[in-house]
Formats: C-alpha cells, sequence, structure tokens
C-alpha cells in the first residue's frame, strides 16, 4: 500500500491531498484532526529510531476555513455511521456566531429561531423533541421556564465548542432517544492544546429593529505542564443582547367556519370536522356571509426580548501514569431574560353588525381577508373596544449546570471508561405581568360609551395590515377611552426545574474473532426528574393582612390584588406618548398604542406589596428511570467495515399532574353594570391523575461501509430507534373552562357561547418509534473536496400532532352549576399520535476547495411524507403528515481565503413546513430563505478582525392554515438583520 504524498497549500493551510484504505487513513486523519496531517505523514515516512534527538519534524499547524471543510470531511469519511460534522477553525472561533446556525448547513437539518438566534434542531423532518443533543457524550439539562427534551441552543456559547458530530443513523455505543438523529457536542481539552494559548475576543452588535449597539466578550485559556499530566482549560463568555420579534397575524388557534350547516373542505374536497362553526356572520347592510373561513382575532404585536447570557467551563486532567487518566468538567451556563410583548387586537366581540361595514373575500368567495368597521354601523354609537391593548412583562432566568469526573484506563488490549455526572437545570420567571386596556369605557362605570376610535380594519396578504382611527392615540392619552380590562390583567408564571444523575461505564476490547476487530459494551444509568409549578404574583394593598388571611384559611387569590380593587392605572398614566416606532417588518399598521411598561410598574410596585402565590394545586411532575445495556462489534474485511449491534433500554416513567376545571359564573352585575367579582364570578377545582408505566426496548443496528476504491465510500444504515414524548404533550395539565348562561348572556354581544372548552396534554401518548435505514455514495477527490448523494426511509409510528377536536368525557359534576353526565369539551386543544407515517427522501451534498482560494459546499435534500392517520384514544381526528417535515431544502456556502483575509457568504433556503393541525387543517410555514455573510482579516498572525450580517435579506416568517390556497394567513414575523464586528487575539 502506498501513499501520493502530495500536497495542496493555500495561505496558511497545508493538507495531505488524499485518504487511502480505512486503516492507515484512520491513523492519518486522526493526526488531521489533532491540525498536524503533514507531522503525520512525515511520521509514516521516517524509520523508526529511539534516538528522539535524530527526528525533527516541522509542524505547520492547521488553520482557517479550508481546513476546518477537511476535518469536516476527514470525520464523515473514516465514520462508520452516517454522520456529518462542523469543526471550529480556529480557537474559540466556530463558523457561526450560534451552534444551530452552522448546523443548518448540515443536509437534512432544519433549526428553529428565537429573537432571530438559533434554538432549536430538527433533522429530516421530524420534531426537535426528536433530536438528541450530548455534551461530550452526555444529556445536557437546558429548561427554559417550560420544560423540553429539546437542547435550547441559545443557552450554550459556540466559544467553547470544539466540534459538533451529527449521527444521522445509530449506533449501539449511542444513547437512545434521537428518532430524528442525535447531535454531539465535543468541547476543547487542555491536553489537545498548546500550553498557554488561549483566545480573546470581544465584539459588538447591532440590529435594525433596535438600535442598539451592545457588547460581548469571550476568553479561552489552556495549561498543562512540561510533562502533560496535568492540564486546566477555563472559558468564559458573556454577551448582552436586545431582540425585537415583529409579528402580525390571524389568532394563533382558531379560524372559523361561518355557517353551522355547511361544512367546510379540504384541498381533495373532502369534509372538514373542524370544531369551530360559527352562526352566520352579517354586516350593517344586511349582507350575509355564509360558508367562508374567517379568523375569529387579527393582531399585531411586538416582543422585546433584553438578554444577559453567561458561560463558565472548567475542565481538568490528570494523568498519574501512561495507562491512566482522571478529569473533570463543568459547564455553567445562566440566560437572564426581560421581556415585554405589546399588542393592538380586533377581537370577535366585533364581528357583529353593530360594528361591521365591509368585507373583503379571496377569489374563490370563501375565505374573508379583511374587514372594517365603525362605531356607528348599527344605527347608533357602539361600544367597539378598539383596539384592544393587551400587553406582559417577564423577568426571568434560565440556568444549566452539569458537573462530570471521568475515569479512562488503557490495557494492553482493552480500555476502560467510567462517567459520573449531574445534569441540572432552572427556569422561569421572578415576576410576571399580564395587563389590558380597551380603548372603550368599559369597566369605568360611566353612563355613556366613549370611544377612543371611531373606525378601524384590518386586511390579509403577505402580511397583517391594520388602520385605526389617526385621533385613537392622542384621545387616548386625554384621556377619551381608554377602559381598564381587570380580567385580562394577571400575573401567573411557570417555573420549571429539571435535573438528571448519570453514571456510564464503556469496555472496549481489540478482538480478532473473524471479522470482528473490536468488541465495545457498556451500561448506562440514569434517574431524572421534572418538577414544574404555576404561581401568580398578586399586589396588595399597603394594610392588607397577609398573615390573617392566610390563618383564617380564606386564602389570598387574585381578587384581593390590585387590578381588582381600583388600583389599575388609567391608561392615559401608563401608555407612551408616542406610537410603537422602527416597524422594519413582520405587520403594517398606522398606528400602535402601547404601554409603558417602566410607567406601570414603577406606579404599581410604589402603591402596593407583592405577594407570590405558588399553586400547590397546579403542578406536574415527572420521574424517569432509565437502564441500558448495549453490545456492539466493530467488524473489518477486505474493503469493508462498520459495526453492528444491539442496545437494550429499559424505562420506568411515573408522572402526576393536578387539572384544572375553572366555571365562569357570572360576569356583569344586572343593576350596577359593574364586573362580578369573588366566588360569585368564577370557582376553580382541581384533580390530582398519577400514572406510571414501565417499557423495554430491543433497538438494533448495523452500519456497513465498503471502501470501494482510493476516493469512493458506499455506507449502508439500519436500525430501529425510539424517543420518548415530549414532557408538554405527555403530561401537560388540563385546563377545563365551563361558561355559564348567565356569563354567555352578559358577553353575547362578543359571540360568547356557553359550554365547555379547554386544552391540556395527553397521558396516554407512547413513545417514537422507527425503522429506518440510510443508502450513501462519497466521492472524496481531493483535500476537503467530496461529493455525494445518500437516500434515507424511516417509517415513524406514534409521532405527536397538536389537535383541537371535541372531546366526549364522562363527567362527575359541579353542584349547583353542572349535573353529572357526559360532556362535550369543545374546542379542546390537546396532542395525539400518528401512525404509520412515511419520511424519504435524497441528501445530496458537495464540497470543493479551488487552488485559488476559493471554495463552496452546497447540500439539498429533498423529503416526502404520507398523509398518516392521527389518533387520541383509539379514535380517529384526522390526517397529517409528520409534523416538522419540509418537502425540500437547500445550503450554499461560497467563499475566499487568503493567509490575511476570508470572506464567506451562506443561502439557506427551506421549503413549506408542516407545523401541525389547526381548525381541521394542517398549518404550513411558508418557504424561507436568508443570506448571512462573515468576513476577516488579520492584522497579524495573533490580531484578526471580524464582521457579520445575519440575515441580510431581511427574510421574514409566514405560516397559513392549510396549503389550499395563501389567503388562510395565520401569521408574519421578523427579528432584523443583525451586524457583528469584533476583535480577536490568539496566544
Amino acid at each position: 500500500m502506498s501513499y501520493n504524498n502530495s500536497y495542496s497549500k493555500t495561505g496558511n493551510t497545508t493538507q495531505p491531498a488524499r485518504l487511502r484504505k480505512h486503516r492507515l487513513a484512520q491513523a492519518v486523519s486522526l493526526s488531521l484532526l489533532l491540525s498536524a496531517a503533514n507531522t503525520a505523514l512525515a511520521q509514516q515516512a521516517e524509520p523508526a529510531t529511539d534516538n528522539k534527538e535524530e527526528v525533527e519534524i516541522e509542524v505547520v499547524q492547521v488553520r482557517g476555513i479550508r481546513a476546518s471543510m477537511a476535518e469536516n470531511m476527514a470525520i464523515k469519511r473514516l465514520s462508520s455511521a452516517v454522520v456529518d460534522a462542523i469543526t471550529a477553525e480556529d480557537i474559540g472561533k466556530f463558523p457561526d456566531k450560534n451552534i444551530a446556525d452552522s448546523l443548518q448547513r448540515v443536509p437534512g437539518v432544519v433549526i428553529q429561531r428565537d429573537g432571530g438566534e438559533g434554538s432549536t434542531v430538527s433533522i429530516r423532518g421530524l420534531s426537535s423533541d426528536l433530536t438528541f443533543t450530548q455534551l461530550n457524550g452526555n444529556f445536557i439539562a437546558s429548561s427554559p421556564g417550560e420544560p423540553s427534551r429539546s437542547f435550547d441552543y441559545t443557552l450554550l456559547p459556540s466559544a467553547m465548542i470544539q466540534k459538533v458530530e451529527v449521527f444521522k443513523s445509530p449506533e449501539a455505543r449511542l444513547d437512545a432517544g434521537g428518532v430524528g438523529g442525535t447531535v454531539l457536542l465535543h468541547t476543547r481539552k487542555p491536553f489537545d492544546m498548546e500550553a498557554n494559548s488561549g483566545v480573546l475576543n470581544i465584539e459588538s452588535t447591532y440590529a435594525d429593529v433596535t438600535d442598539k449597539y451592545e457588547p460581548q466578550f469571550t476568553g479561552v485559556y489552556s495549561w498543562k505542564n512540561e510533562a502533560e499530566s496535568v492540564g486546566l482549560l477555563v472559558g468564559y463568555t458573556r454577551q448582552n443582547r436586545t431582540s425585537r420579534v415583529l409579528s402580525g397575524g390571524t389568532d394563533s388557534s382558531i379560524w372559523r367556519w361561518s355557517g353551522v350547516a355547511d361544512t367546510a373542505v379540504d384541498v381533495n374536497g373532502n369534509p372538514v370536522d373542524n370544531n369551530n362553526n360559527w352562526a352566520e356572520l352579517t354586516d350593517a347592510q344586511g349582507n350575509v356571509y355564509n360558508g367562508v373561513w374567517f379568523p375569529q382575532v387579527a393582531r399585531v404585536g411586538i416582543t422585546k426580548e433584553e438578554r444577559e447570557r453567561e458561560g463558565l467551563q472548567l475542565t481538568g486532567q490528570w494523568r498519574p501514569t501512561d495507562r491512566l487518566e482522571l478529569g473533570f468538567n463543568y459547564f455553567g451556563f445562566t440566560l437572564g431574560q426581560d421581556r415585554t410583548r405589546s399588542g393592538v387586537s380586533m377581537p370577535e366581540w366585533s364581528l357583529n353588525p353593530n360594528f361591521l361595514t365591509g368585507v373583503t373575500l379571496d377569489d374563490s368567495g370563501t375565505v374573508i381577508t379583511g374587514m372594517d368597521y365603525t362605531v356607528g354601523a348599527g344605527g347608533a354609537e357602539n361600544d367597539l373596544q378598539f383596539p384592544w391593548m393587551n400587553g406582559s412583562y417577564v423577568r426571568e432566568e434560565s440556568t444549566s449546570d452539569t458537573f462530570d469526573f471521568n475515569l479512562s484506563y488503557e490495557g494492553d488490549t482493552y480500555r476502560l471508561k467510567l462517567v459520573a455526572g449531574n445534569t441540572e437545570a432552572k427556569g422561569g420567571p421572578t415576576e410576571s405581568w399580564d395587563v389590558a386596556y380597551k380603548s372603550s369605557n368599559w369597566g369605568e362605570n360611566q353612563p355613556f360609551i366613549e370611544n377612543a376610535a371611531q373606525y378601524a380594519g384590518w386586511a390579509l396578504g403577505d402580511r397583517m395590515s391594520m388602520y385605526m382611527d389617526p385621533s385613537t392615540l392622542t384621545n387616548l392619552l386625554s384621556g377619551v377611552g381608554g377602559g381598564r380590562d381587570p380580567g385580562s390583567s394577571n400575573s401567573s408564571f411557570v417555573r420549571s426545574t429539571l435535573e438528571e444523575r448519570y453514571y456510564q461505564f464503556d469496555l472496549d476490547f481489540d478482538v480478532d474473532w473473524g471479522i470482528f476487530t473490536l468488541v465495545r459494551t457498556g451500561l448506562k444509568f440514569r434517574d431524572a426528574k421534572l418538577h414544574r409549578e404555576t404561581g401568580n404574583n398578586f399586589f396588595l394593598a399597603p394594610d392588607f393582612d397577609i398573615e390573617g388571611a392566610l390563618a383564617s384559611g380564606r386564602g389570598i387569590d387574585q381578587f384581593d390584588s390590585y387590578q381588582w380593587n381600583g388600583g389599575m392605572p388609567l391608561a392615559k398614566d401608563v401608555l407612551k406618548q408616542q406610537g410603537e416606532g422602527n416597524i422594519a417588518g413582520g405587520f403594517d399598521i398606522n398606528l400602535m398604542p402601547v404601554i409603558d411598561w417602566d410607567k406601570y410598574r414603577d406606579i404599581i410596585l410604589s402603591n402596593y406589596k407583592p405577594y407570590t402565590r405558588i399553586e400547590d394545586n397546579f403542578v406536574y411532575n415527572i420521574r424517569e428511570q432509565g437502564k441500558a445495556f448495549y453490545l456492539q462489534g466493530d467488524f473489518s474485511f477486505g474493503d469493508f467495515r462498520g459495526n453492528t449491534g444491539v442496545r437494550v433500554v429499559k424505562t420506568k416513567t411515573t408522572g402526576e399532574s393536578t387539572d384544572l376545571y375553572t366555571y365562569f359564573l357570572d360576569h356583569t352585575d344586572d343593576v350596577t353594570g359593574l364586573p362580578v367579582t369573588g366566588d360569585a364570578r368564577f370557582v376553580e377545582n382541581w384533580q390530582l391523575i398519577s400514572q406510571t408505566s414501565e417499557e423495554t426496548y430491543v433497538l438494533p443496528s448495523l452500519n456497513l461501509v465498503w471502501d470501494a476504491g482510493d476516493n469512493l465510500v458506499v455506507r449502508s444504515a439500519l436500525a430501529k430507534v425510539m424517543s420518548p414524548p415530549g414532557y408538554g404533550d405527555l403530561g401537560s395539565q388540563e385546563r377545563i373552562s365551563f361558561v355559564s348562561d348567565e356569563w354567555a348572556d352578559d358577553r353575547a354581544a362578543f359571540n360568547t357561547q356557553p359550554g365547555f372548552s379547554g386544552s391540556g396534554g395527553n397521558k396516554n401518548l407512547k413513545p417514537f418509534e422507527s425503522m429506518q435505514a440510510d443508502v450513501s455514495i462519497e466521492y472524496y477527490y481531493g483535500t476537503g473536496s467530496a461529493v455525494g448523494m445518500a437516500l434515507f426511509y424511516k417509517d415513524v409510528d406514534n409521532f405527536v400532532v397538536p389537535l383541537i377536536i371535541d372531546s366526549v368525557r364522562d363527567f362527575a359534576g359541579e353542584p349547583g352549576v353542572v349535573e353529572p353526565g357526559q360532556i362535550t369539551v369543545s374546542p379542546y386543544s390537546t396532542v395525539g399520535n400518528g401512525s404509520n407515517a412515511k419520511s424519504q427522501g435524497v441528501e445530496l451534498f458537495i464540497q470543493h476547495a479551488f487552488a485559488n482560494g476559493f471554495g463552496l459546499n452546497a447540500n439539498y435534500t429533498y423529503n416526502k411524507t404520507n398523509q398518516a392517520d392521527v389518533n387520541v384514544d383509539g379514535e380517529k381526528f384526522g390526517e397529517s403528515p409528520l409534523v416538522g417535515s419540509a418537502k425540500y431544502q437547500y445550503n450554499l456556502s461560497a467563499f475566499y481565503e487568503t493567509d490575511d483575509y476570508s470572506i464567506r457568504a451562506s443561502y439557506n433556503k427551506r421549503g413549506e413546513t408542516v407545523l401541525g393541525i389547526n381548525s381541521g387543517l394542517n398549518v404550513y410555514q411558508d418557504p424561507y430563505d436568508q443570506v448571512d455573510v462573515n468576513a476577516s482579516y488579520a492584522l497579524t498572525e495573533r490580531w484578526l478582525l471580524s464582521a457579520s450580517v445575519i440575515n441580510l435579506t431581511k427574510s421574514e416568517s409566514t405560516s397559513r392554515l392549510g396549503n389550499d390556497t395563501d389567503a388562510r394567513f395565520l401569521s408574519n414575523s421578523y427579528s432584523g438583520r443583525r451586524y457583528y464586528a469584533g476583535i480577536t487575539f490568539n496566544f
């Protein structure tokens, strides 16, 4: 076997031009992964000698985009499974500002964004909850308020990551849990770095939606002694960031079908039981709109978030002997968030002839795309209550702390590794407010109607457009209208704690058993606990006797809080003097009154004392205990290699939750016209539900690789995989509301209907299970250059789909309110299991590095899914493709690199994506594309200037109901274009 020792050198990158068959190639590529490929080749060429001083080896440090691309390809080529990789270009220099943003360029990967930053990752069309993310081989908890199995990538600074591997086909040695795939994040270690080396980076960012310049600092320092027996690495990052997301659309959960006798149909003409029929819709001129779709609520909103993110890494290594190594890792992340949401809505109470003056229909005449209103449409001025100004303020903090000890021992023919660790995440608000005002005088005990806005309207198209009387804000600030809405001014929050302890034992044996060269086996034990609690912030009068109320057993509730006792400020005292400005995208509106949250909080906190009540009757707890055993054999024969094995997983899950029933009894006093309060307004009851299940899964896997030529690799893989359902889908409490006839009569003008409605999880959800197969061919024709194609197939059972249904159930009754018997909860928002879903497609990729410094990386993924049945408690409620699946996506990155500077532009596009079921139809997100640009310039060998533009194209995200028409618009959002500039010092 011989090697072609030719080299290709561009800029500061030196790499071997070709990799050969697997045994020698593994050694060469291992050196490549350590950024000294030329050194490895020199060692191969030199004769053996005991006099080390006679051998002088020149080390060329591998850096830059080209080197990173070559490293990525080396990892992909040498892997026995279907794997893609991303490596840092240099210390602290990951390809993107966010790890998820880099992952979106991997074939088959789609990311979801939060405030413009990549937050979660989906692989090959499956939900992000089915992407299993691990840090150095183990689970890392992240739980921002609402608990999730999906890792929140906004929590993890990219500066700490050296390499990311995306496993699309499993191996028995890898933890189960990734039906979509497994993402392994690898951090730096001191033994892998030079002594006293590191990086310092200072950066500033600016976004067009915030007009603010904000700092970011990153530092990494690594030390090891001369004998390389002791090492320590410290990493720290701090970031201040303001995000501002502008969104407009229709109600997030309900589109209506006008005409009880008529039935909506889907794109194939099949009847749709959308559970949201509405009596005939009539305007002021007497025109009847029957058999049409229309949104229940039109809205625009702005979410502003100020984030403070800190990350700390401590990694130690101690090698007391040549065979034994001990280590520890600590990772601590803190994310502080102050978030405000300001909204203006045209709600359902405007949908009657007293206000409705004009209606616009789409070309088919079956979808209402615009409405106009006036307070005098019914012949006299009526209570329009527009704009309905609502908002929220949340101050919260999320933390994630992970600590592990590890021991490795290398014998002559075996390797042993022990890991024991604990990961814990806590998150949730310390302060939470919801506040609402209406532009009329409702609730102000005035004998006449006083509307701040005399007319208004909205229209749907590519985004939500809304207009209102231009004098509305002036009227509100002068005291005209501005009625307080205490019923919508609450202060509840959710906090959660997610903790997992884990112990892992791995043992690898070198063997010579026929084709098998390595046997891997191991055990893992994990004990995870999730606690989620609900609380309320009340603000009480200074003389309120808290101790007395608690001692009496009466307790403290929302009707003791400021908003129900005349303490809610007038709108004119808390609205900003100017409407919301700098509306760069997301919606169109001529005027947007918003609450000044600093002023609002100052008024309340100056006059009332806070009291926090944790709702002991409204929690859910989940405990998951798992044991796993695996046996894997790595084999090699001729030009073939791979692995086969089985992983056996046994789980015990115990969950308990309290379900809440709220009975709305009476809204308005018939004599005084004022809102009813206390128990006469509504009552609440809780019911504890507990459930335990035990499951055993046998998960076989096979990965086969054929090194078909010097540069050609053919792969195949077959496996069974599983993932547990999401925490919220499985254990979320039910919230059931009952509206009495009295309440409905008081709200008749607003089309309030009596009866039951609600939402909740589905405790009967089954775990996801999938049989999957992969076949691929890859051709590596140069340093960092390759082309390939992969075919994939997944048969998924028990995938989870959001639903809005009629839920028929037996009811024990509520004394004096509802008799025992069978009830129908409609609409009921929940989740169901889909069965026999097929996801199949093709991935194409090409990566090429030209000798003149140019290079490109492109990939395309096509994914076809079928319409699978969706069931709740054994009853079919509809059909849906796999939630999260996109029909296609493609990515293109082009770069130019020299010794002194580099520039890279990246274009990403994702096709239409399925989000769930709403009103009997699937929700689809429109195709989305985005362009990002990165550039750097080396002032010296150690100093580097860098700049980036994220979302150069100012792209917006849009979703619609159904894909048979664009007219059923749901929402549109814009997170802005963001600029970065910084300086880096490497040492």
